[in-house]
């Protein structure tokens, strides 16, 4: 680890700024009723967590799209796209975009099985009052931190759209009833309401 011997060069400066996104704007009454999600997963799953956005998309959500951002550069062998994702080379704006992400969406849901990475964009999301939706990898059981975490768990892709298209109905009218039973669907709504502000 390098360590800083005083302040920054204005060139390093001007590039970590550069790639710190603008935090999202608020919501503006037209599109209250839109979920805005991030997907906190694996880069291994890459292709699986951009159609599984697709379909999120296809509900009428907003994505905040890592996918696109965490794209080497063509031409690398396979272990120097891993080290460019480790290390992020993109000039650290993939990290930046996730973490403002993670703080700044409606709903995280995380995509398992999946690495230390999205344990931590799971971590940055609660700890921003962000409600996580968790999938199940197929021979996951989440440890307890990440297993506490999440405000919901459900096991497979196919019961996390349910839920968000529920989810979408409530953000458009949040004054409807919520359900009775106190199942994934009303712990994520009540976090939903809670996080704008609608909770009574």
């Amino acid at each position: 680890m390098r360590r800083s011997t005083g302040p920054l060069p204005a060139r390093t400066r001007a590039r970590r700024k550069a790639a710190t996104p603008a935090a999202p704007a608020a919501h503006a009454p037209d599109d209250a009723a839109q979920l805005t999600i991030y997907v906190a997963g694996s880069f291994k799953h890459k292709h699986g967590v951009r159609l599984f956005c697709r379909e999120l998309a296809a509900l009428g959500c907003r994505i905040l799209d890592w996918t696109e951002k965490a794209t080497p550069p063509p031409g690398l062998t396979p272990q120097e796209r891993r080290v460019w994702m480790d290390t992020d080379r993109a000039g650290g704006s993939v990290y930046a975009f996730c973490r403002e992400a993670c703080r700044t969406a409606d709903l995280v849901i995380y995509y398992g099985a999946s690495g230390q990475d999205a344990g931590v964009e799971v971590g940055l999301a609660t700890g921003a009052g962000v409600p996580v939706l968790g999938i199940r990898g197929p021979l996951e059981a989440p440890g307890l931190m990440l297993h506490g975490a999440g405000t919901a768990w459900v096991d497979s892709v196919e019961e996390a759209l349910k839920l968000v298209a529920r989810l979408t109905e409530l953000a458009r009218d949040p004054a409807a009833p919520l359900p009775r039973r106190r199942g994934p669907l009303r712990r994520l709504a009540e976090a939903l309401l809670a996080r704008r502000g609608l909770l009574q």
